[in-house]
């Protein structure tokens, strides 16, 4: 009955999560106090079984555990209020948390912590199952929801019987008790096989993030519940008690499960929690390994020390925090010395890259073309300068321009001195790099080393080279400027991308605040004052006229903030996925316009990001109002199809139709079409409208659903 009445309570839409949390928290603590009174009065425990018998220690490890799980689902609660997966996840947790804290009052005969066991079991079986049924948002098989329709009449029946088993015995011990326990761990082990069931269907569909993401719900499933079952619960049921390790000593790897679907939420965007999961789960994965390992030795090496178990457990806790500690200590020095290492490796990269926007495409041309004439003729040196931006720069020099006459200076006394009389005075040959236009450079080549003239040929083939050197140059030059631009053009088209994209989620979250803002604040208010207009109606100070006025009054203003509210961001994606949100609007649709939305959705069970969702949610609902209000056609189609990794939306009517260039034009005021494809651009999609007057409206949209993510890595914006 609890998790009957409880979920039924939990899927209503009214529900005030916020404060419910507050009064859960507080029966938790409430509720172990006396946990703690009543097994601090007890001086000797009349046990179940044969285990042994339950230290102080014992019950503050399951307090922690306990309160940790009540912990993670408060968090979610408080910070996402009214979502649907949260309100699961918090009763989830709070139902598993006070499961665990009753097992060992329950096992001691503490008074109310037996039923209060047993029905929190129940419960948390349920809302796991059903907590899967809603995350990841995805169409899930009818299968499941008939299985989930059955498991609440049978967790009804149990609960029944139960209790009749105990108005007649007047006892919790009765004979049917370890009959009672033994079922609620075969539905709470079958429960975990059909949702780890479901995980691995959804593998089939989805993106390689996503599945990266199940992967870990998959190993958090095997490292969290693995042992409890492996060495507490399954023996319970199969094997005598003394065959199996205590639930309390198994218990401790369940942690992982409430850490791994937290860093899900924040994958999914359903909360925000400030912490580097990753780093967390990837560590306490660890710590788990190690004390599973250490606990094998343990058992295999030292079984005639068992009642030191535990303390041998907080042995192995204080060694890996020491080791920590002491690992953490010493991996900040090391890390000083890579990071100065990586400080120089950084700086000449830097000075590359400072060479590279320089001009190396010149320079290395320039390296070549001096190479290729000290090949051609025996010179004491060669250099060549070139001017860039107006102003002369040596781009190679070799030889006696290296170290006796460097090109530079050569150029300053051309300022004064003719061409003809510095290549007599210095035995210097000048070729100039010139086009009919303009000096661009100049080849100042030495002396032969053999001290003779240059040739005829050798002249010839030297005025080739220059020939050569100024188109490879000039090539170069305008290679380099070609990549400056395009370097700039991608820049500039990138930093547009992004601004267009931070502005939609921008808009979005305002859209958000301010629709939380009209549901929370303003509605609430104007509902109390209705409140107090009823109270003041039936204490007689308002007459029945006035009353019904300002009663209309107030109804019409709580249904139309509640509209607005919900067109300003649509929750309802959020809460229950894409196509359930498109069954949602289509039934509004036809009952406020008279009109029949032919709707088919077949999106399997692919996770679908949350801001493609609420864009597609948005551009259906623009496409079929612009169909009800220009079309005027009794019936419009849509259908929403995932394959490959893309959507396909299509929507159509056989209504007036439209001339597609003149409504796309901004000047017409039919923006809408335009906010539309706008909207896919900014997502990457393709739109393709077919219409003409009167032969009705057809529009084709696909979306990429991971082009962002691949994008991103291949990407980087200046």
């Amino acid at each position: 009955m609890p998790a009957q009445i409880l979920s039924s309570f939990l899927e209503g839409t009214t529900i005030k999560l916020k404060p419910i949390s507050y009064l859960f928290f507080s029966f938790f603590f409430i509720l172990n106090a006396y946990y703690f009174y009543a097994f601090l009065c007890h001086t000797k425990f009349e046990l179940l079984n044969a285990d042994p018998e339950p230290h102080l220690d014992q019950l503050v490890l399951m307090l922690i555990i306990g309160a940790f799980f009540i912990g993670s689902g408060f968090y979610c609660a408080v910070n996402k209020p009214f979502s649907v997966v949260t309100k699961h996840y918090f009763f989830l947790m709070f139902t598993a948390g006070i499961a665990i804290t009753s097992a060992i009052p329950s096992g001691v005969h503490i008074p109310i912590a037996r039923p209060i066991e047993i029905m929190s079991a129940l419960c948390s079986s349920l809302f796991l199952f059903q907590f899967f049924l809603y995350f990841p948002r995805t169409t899930k098989p009818n299968l499941l929801r008939k299985i989930n329709d059955y498991l609440r009449y049978i967790l009804f029946f149990v609960t029944i019987t139960y209790l009749v088993t105990f108005l007649i015995y007047r006892n919790l011990d009765n004979p049917f008790a370890a009959l009672f326990r033994s079922l609620i761990i075969l539905l709470v082990i079958f429960v975990l096989i059909l949702c780890f069931t479901l995980i691995l269907l959804m593998l089939k569909s989805n993106s390689a993030k996503v599945k990266n993401q199940l992967y870990l719900l998959i190993g958090s499933f095997i490292l969290s519940f693995f042992p409890v079952l492996s060495l507490s619960l399954i023996p319970y049921v199969f094997f005598n008690a003394g065959q199996r390790v205590p639930f309390y000593y198994s218990i401790i790897s369940v942690v992982i499960f409430p850490i791994t679907l937290t860093y899900m939420l924040t994958q999914h965007e359903i909360i925000d929690v400030m912490l580097k999961l990753k780093q967390v789960v990837s560590k306490l994965i660890a710590i788990v390994l190690t004390l599973a390992f250490a606990n094998l030795l343990y058992f295999l090496f030292f079984q005639d020390y068992l009642k030191y178990f535990y303390r041998a457990n907080l042995m192995y806790l204080a060694i890996i925090i020491c080791a920590y500690l002491l690992g953490g200590f010493y991996s900040v020095r090391s890390y000083r010395r890579f990071f100065d290492k990586t400080q120089v490796i950084e700086k000449e990269k830097l000075q590359i890259m400072q060479h590279i926007s320089n001009g190396k495409h010149l320079r290395f041309c320039a390296r070549l073309i001096i190479q290729l004439i000290e090949q051609t003729v025996d010179v004491k040196g060669a250099a060549l300068v070139w001017k860039q931006k107006g102003l002369p720069r040596i781009l190679h020099q070799t030889g006696i321009f290296v170290y006796e006459q460097p090109a530079l200076n050569l150029l300053v006394k051309m300022a004064d001195m003719s061409p003809e009389r510095i290549q007599k005075q210095y035995n210097i040959l000048i070729l100039p790099l010139s086009d009919s236009a303009s000096v661009k450079g100049w080849i100042f080549l030495g002396q032969k080393t053999n001290g003779t003239r240059f040739a005829k040929s050798e002249y010839t083939l030297i005025h080739e080279i220059c020939s050569d050197a100024l188109s490879l140059l000039d090539s170069s030059e305008f290679r380099a400027k070609l990549d400056e631009e395009l370097e700039k053009t991608q820049n500039q088209s990138y930093s547009e991308e992004q601004f267009n994209a931070l502005l939609m989620n921008s808009i979005d979250e305002s859209r958000r605040n301010l629709s939380l803002f009209l549901h929370d604040d303003i509605l609430q208010n104007v509902i109390l004052l209705e409140n107090r207009i009823d109270n003041l109606h039936r204490a007689g100070k308002i007459d029945d006229a006035a009353y019904q006025e300002i009663h209309e009054s107030f109804l019409n203003t709580i249904y139309e903030i509640r509209e607005k509210s919900r067109e300003l961001h649509p929750f309802v994606v959020e809460d229950l996925g894409l196509e359930q949100s498109i069954q949602v609007l289509k039934k509004n649709l036809q009952t406020n316009y008279n009109i029949i939305v032919d709707a088919s959705c077949d999106l399997g069970m692919t996770v679908i990001p949350k801001k493609v969702e609420l864009a597609v949610f948005r551009i259906i609902k623009e496409l079929l109002h612009n169909s009800i209000k220009h079309a005027s056609v009794p019936v419009v189609k849509v259908s929403l199809k995932c394959a490959n990794r893309y959507l396909y939306l299509t929507a159509s009517d056989q209504g007036r139709g439209f001339d597609l260039a003149h409504t796309l034009r901004a000047s017409t005021g039919h923006i809408g079409l335009l906010t539309v494809q706008k909207t896919i651009d900014l997502l990457h999609g393709i739109c393709d409208i077919q219409s003409s007057p009167g032969c009705g409206t057809t529009i084709t949209i696909t979306m990429p659903l991971e082009w962002n993510d691949d994008r991103d890595n291949q990407y980087h914006p200046g």
